[in-house]
């Protein structure tokens, strides 16, 4: 047995599971099988998308206020457009300064669906940062919440219904807490975020008498990039997010974009293993921005997987006397 990347206890080497259960030839049982076996199911911390590019809250919450700026931002994430039931997730964040402090605070919400499993959940964020020389800043932040999940096996298409693996809806409430460390300097910056320090474990059934394990397994964010002028109008920013899952291979992204006049940013990465992500992000005015991404998908399973669509809105209102570009400025 190996666990996968959400720490689901599986056997991926043994095709017999097939065999056995008989499946039917039925295209959203398969994608929901190569789900469980990718990683996403029963993940607590949420999944990695493409927005966390221009949104670094998403996956770390020492971001949280860091723009001096109360910024509200809604997302949807559509996979493998025109398969029945392919995962979506929605997700909204905001956060805000606290004034007169060196502190922010946010609030995130987020809604998975795929196949026949769904999660839901609330997370709060406290922030606090520290002037570290004239032009740097360092920030600390700590996020807690409560995930509810859910999978109904018997809405899958099988030979044998009273199979005992798909034959149980496994459902429950999880309680979330995670940390993250950010630094900042006006051509570099570094962060380091665990959005789960909580190993939430459940047991489900796969025959009379036999069951198995469902254990999530930490996470480790690393969040690296450059801010290298190129003229008056232009900026070159590549970067790099490493992910570490306890207990399994390190994968990571390689990104690559370029920003015009403060106003649009023109995107590249390389998703290891899975996906070539293109994407764009533009200033529609001071307060409206728009992204959007397209990921094309590398795996062995590109033929039914296909490609992601990512659309994100967000709305900011400067505050501080940070009227123009957010300080960071990751995004133009």
């Amino acid at each position: 047995m190996r666990r996968d990347q959400s720490g689901v206890f599986l056997s991926l080497t043994n095709s017999r599971i097939f065999n056995h259960y008989k499946l039917k030839r039925n295209v959203g049982l398969l994608l929901f099988l190569v789900n469980i076996f990718s990683g996403s199911i029963f993940a607590q911390q949420m999944n990695i998308k493409t927005g966390y590019l221009f949104d670094s809250f998403q996956i770390n919450p020492a971001f949280a206020g860091f723009n001096d700026a109360i910024s509200a931002t809604s997302m949807l994430r559509k996979a493998w457009t025109g398969v029945r039931n392919s995962p979506q997730d929605a997700y909204f964040g905001l956060d805000l300064p606290i004034s007169g402090k060196r502190a922010g605070l946010g609030f995130q919400f987020l809604d998975e669906r795929q196949e026949v499993s769904k999660a839901y959940g609330a997370q709060l964020t406290y922030s606090y940062r520290i002037q570290v020389g004239s032009n740097s800043t360092f920030s600390m932040g700590l996020q807690t919440g409560l995930f509810d999940y859910s999978v109904n096996y018997t809405q899958l298409d099988v030979i044998d219904p009273n199979d005992p693996m798909f034959s149980q809806e496994i459902s429950g409430n999880r309680l979330n807490f995670g940390t993250g460390f950010f630094f900042h300097s006006p051509r570099f910056y570094i962060g380091l975020a665990s959005p789960n320090f909580i190993r939430n474990k459940r047991n489900y059934l796969i025959s009379n008498d036999v069951t198995n394990l469902i254990s999530q397994s930490r996470q480790v964010y690393l969040q690296t990039g450059l801010n290298i002028r190129l003229s008056d109008y232009s900026v070159f920013k590549p970067s790099v997010l490493v992910r570490a899952p306890q207990g399994m291979d390190i994968t990571y992204d390689l990104n690559a974009s370029l920003s015009f006049l403060n106003t649009v940013n023109f995107g590249l990465s390389y998703r290891e293993k899975r996906a070539v992500v293109a994407s764009v992000y533009m200033r529609l005015n001071q307060n409206f921005h728009l992204g959007y991404s397209h990921d094309l998908n590398t795996t062995r399973f590109s033929t039914i997987m296909r490609s992601v669509h990512e659309i994100m809105l967000r709305y900011e209102i400067p505050v501080g006397g940070n009227s123009q570009v957010p300080k960071t400025n990751f995004y133009y």
